[in-house]
């Protein structure tokens, strides 16, 4: 054990070096997730929330669930740790290392994708059985999962881009990678959309075309930390045995946290027409704040462990973790009120044009508000799980993970039975929980107490903030009711987060949180 009580106000400070990697891959993160709403209005409007969304989001989730299972989530894991080490050797040794594994990649996510879109009427029967029964919801979602299933091989290669550059600390070009997915999605539905007789397929072209944008923009930033991709079968190196160690139980792990969302999917597609959309909307809207802290926060924390601990230094690594835990707490509760609060208006602003309807914004704000619930949770269970894979360990996040998906899917098939599928969306938050906790008992052995005294009193004055946050929104509410036209409701929504947010800070300064707040935005304004 590595720290205790008498480490507290030390650790459950900020790390300067660790909040400035968080906030600017935040604030690209934030460029990224505004390209991203825009493009779920263009969506909501081109294809509302009836067979044809439901048959693209479906389609869509193919990818993506493997995306996230072989690519961004594992091999970063796996990658960043044995890089750490492989570096101390000598960047010749790094880059020998990292073309024997770009080569195995490569050959792996071309034959998976082969397989894919061989055998994809068997995997979408596991991802969407209640389409089976609907002739032309069914043929829809083949086509256009066979179209877009090529974006897993490129996006696989782009994030071990991304896994390479965050351990050389170049953050920038990896956050801002998915605004050029969004990008590519907004063109195919403003100008290759109206060409089509069905709009889902210009915007399947647009997630193709997408993937390679993201793949190509990560040659000049590989150039410039010196390293050229070239092929190479050297597979018999130690560092290539030692990432897939830490990769098959890594794989194993964000399985089972997409299968807590997938068995969402699945169900819902049981449920009556447009559950799938429900979903899709309201995970899109809460990814927002998740990104721009649980993602931010983990993302930095990995790479910034990992060199801790390959230096031999578990001190500095604890403090870190710490300090990013209490960091990542305090500024998720208010987001986590304002959605629960906000969760209509928010929703209505964004989504209620063209086909999607306002029945379709209160379902989508239900769902959203069960998701909330849980958002704190996902944010921990990211950085908890990234400080487990920084030390090598991929065995406890697998394990706690495959015991979250069974509490979701007993979860789940519960509450759908009374809650349709805002039950599911709850089920998904209180799975994370568990994980969570079960994380948290696993890391406290390894570094202590991680929830110090003055961070559980920085929690407090947040939780407080965060009512009076609240308190203040409904008044305002009261006093200016939420409009009825679209150009209003911009204005009225925008108005009342800046103002919410305002209250939220100026209350934690009153609460004794002013060093605090002014090392931050010290720190914000040198990383600018």
């Amino acid at each position: 054990m590595a720290t205790g009580e008498n480490k507290s106000n030390k650790s459950s400070g900020s790390n300067p070096s660790l909040l400035r990697i968080a906030s600017k891959i935040g604030g690209w993160t934030m460029l990224s997730r505004i390209l991203g709403f825009v493009r779920d209005i263009l969506l909501a409007r081109v294809l509302g929330a009836g067979m044809l969304a439901d048959a693209f989001f479906v389609a869509f989730k193919l990818p993506n669930f493997f995306r996230r299972m072989f690519a961004e989530g594992t091999l970063t894991v796996a990658l960043v740790p044995v890089l750490s080490d492989e570096r101390l050797k000598g960047e010749e040794q790094a880059h020998r290392f990292l073309n024997a594994l770009a080569t195995l990649l490569l050959i792996a996510v071309t034959g998976f994708t082969i397989i894919g879109i061989l055998l994809m009427p068997w995997l979408l029967y596991l991802f969407a059985p209640g389409f089976a029964d609907e002739p032309e919801r069914w043929a829809m979602s083949l086509q256009l999962a066979r179209w877009m299933f090529p974006y897993l091989a490129m996006i696989s290669l782009a994030a071990m881009a991304w896994a390479v550059l965050n351990t050389y600390k170049q953050f920038a070009v990896p956050a801002a990678s998915p605004a050029l997915l969004n990008v590519a999605i907004i063109l195919a539905a403003v100008v290759i959309a109206p060409q089509f007789d069905n709009p889902a397929h210009a915007l399947a072209i647009g997630v193709v075309l997408g993937g390679f944008l993201q793949l190509a923009i990560q040659f000049p930033a590989l150039r410039r930390i010196g390293w050229i991709p070239r092929l190479s079968l050297d597979f018999r190196q130690p560092a290539i045995a030692a990432t897939m160690a830490l990769f098959g139980p890594a794989v194993i792990a964000i399985a089972a946290v997409q299968l807590n969302i997938l068995v969402g999917t699945i169900l819902a597609t049981l449920l009556d027409t447009g559950a799938v959309s429900y979903l899709y909307y309201s995970d899109r809207i809460v990814q927002l704040p998740f990104a721009l802290f649980g993602i931010a926060m983990s993302t930095a924390l990995l790479p910034t462990i990992s060199a801790h601990l390959s230096a031999g230094n578990q001190l500095a690594a604890g403090e870190d973790l710490r300090s990013g835990l209490a960091w990542l707490s305090w500024i998720t509760l208010p987001a986590v009120a304002g959605a629960l609060y906000l969760a209509e208006p928010i929703v209505v602003t964004l989504f209620e044009r063209g086909a999607f309807t306002h029945a379709d914004s209160i379902a989508t704000a239900h769902t959203l508000q069960a998701y909330a619930i849980g958002l704190i949770a996902f944010c921990w269970v990211k950085l908890l799980a990234s400080a487990c894979y920084a030390g090598k360990d991929a065995k406890a996040p697998m394990r706690y993970a495959s015991i979250s998906v069974g509490v979701n899917i007993v979860l789940a098939i519960s509450l759908m039975q009374f809650w349709a599928y805002v039950g599911l969306a709850l089920a998904t938050s209180l799975a994370a929980f568990v994980n969570v906790a079960m994380l948290y008992l696993r890391l406290t052995k390894t570094y202590g107490p991680l929830l110090t005294g003055t961070t559980l009193k920085r929690l407090a004055s947040a939780t407080a903030a965060s009512t009076l946050m609240v308190l203040c929104m409904a008044g305002f509410e009261q006093a200016v009711p939420f409009p009825a036209t679209g150009t209003m409701q911009t204005a009225w929504l925008s108005a009342i987060i800046t103002g919410a947010v305002g209250i939220f800070f100026a209350a934690a300064l009153l609460m004794g949180e002013r060093a605090f707040l002014m090392r931050f935005i010290k720190r914000r304004g040198h990383a600018s």
